[in-house]
């Protein structure tokens, strides 16, 4: 059984821009078009934005 790739780890190891969005919006619909958009990153910011543990 293979080990599956990440990607994003993949591309680091490699040396290839990793191109992503730092999201502080809290609406999880945002959030969820973001993250299939394409994006080799999504960090969904919990601190300095509107955000909580239940819309994380």
């Amino acid at each position: 059984m293979q080990t599956p790739v990440n990607p994003f780890k993949q591309g680091l190891a490699e040396k290839r821009a990793q191109i992503g969005l730092w999201c502080g919006l809290a609406d999880h619909y945002t959030t969820e078009i973001c993250a299939g958009a394409g994006f080799d990153w999504l960090l969904v910011d919990g601190e300095h934005s509107p955000n909580d543990l239940r819309s994380i």
